[in-house]
């Protein structure tokens, strides 16, 4: 499946072919395949199976659905950014990997990857993504108009730790905890939270860490 780099006639290293058959086999199966269409695609991806003469998505295996929703240009490219986003590999490791396909260098290849450092609202698809993952969805814009506004400016603003209240409300208003607590009661999934800034003037978001279980202390041996 992925034996030659497909940007010379030069079979691909020993090392690096068996480091992509590991990834091919995460990712071939059926549970990547539904968490790659449900939550690791965004609306924006999902329409361009609609276009005329497409088959549904399911119809695809799971390299086909990159390539057509991404755009990615090779096969060995599409086993790692699959890998890659449905986190069986860390930014660092795919920068790596792609470097050895001899993939031209690109946004999103290292720790800075935009999707992956900060949060990104898609207005259009009314969805906000961390991690690869959508966190949450604004199913009527019209009724959530603050909620959205937030997170708009924020987006405008390029994700700082901190805004300004894009409603201009006074600091005394109590709509603004409000709009915090629908922010983060719907959140779909616990990757960050909102805030108010505590000043009654803004916003702040915050990644949300897990806490990591505690070794238990061994006691020598007496």
């Amino acid at each position: 499946m992925a034996t030659k780099n497909p940007n010379s006639a030069t079979p691909l290293p020993a090392a690096l072919r068996e480091a992509l058959q590991r990834l091919v086999d995460l990712i071939s199966n059926d549970t990547a395949k539904r968490e790659l269409l449900t939550n690791r695609f965004t609306a924006t991806d999902r329409r361009k199976f609609e276009k005329p003469g497409m088959l549904p998505p399911e119809k695809y295996g799971i390299i086909d659905l990159w390539r057509i929703a991404r755009g990615t240009a090779t096969w060995n490219e599409c086993i790692v950014e699959i890998a890659h986003a449905l986190g069986f590999i860390n930014d660092p490791r795919r920068a790596t990997l792609l470097a050895e396909l001899g993939a031209k260098p690109r946004a999103g290849m290292g720790s800075n990857d935009r999707s992956v450092a900060i949060p990104h609202w898609d207005d259009d698809a009314r969805e906000l993504r961390y991690l690869g993952q959508v966190v949450r969805i604004v199913k009527r814009p019209k009724q959530a108009h603050n909620i959205v506004g937030i997170l708009q400016a924020f987006e405008e603003a390029g994700w700082p730790p901190r805004i300004d209240d894009p409603h201009g409300r006074k600091p005394n208003d109590e709509t603004r905890r409000r709009d915090v607590e629908n922010l983060n009661k719907g959140l779909l999934k616990p990757l960050l939270r909102f805030e108010c800034d505590g000043t009654g003037t803004g916003f702040v978001w915050k990644k949300v860490v897990t806490p990591t279980a505690k070794k238990p202390v061994k006691r020598p041996r007496r």
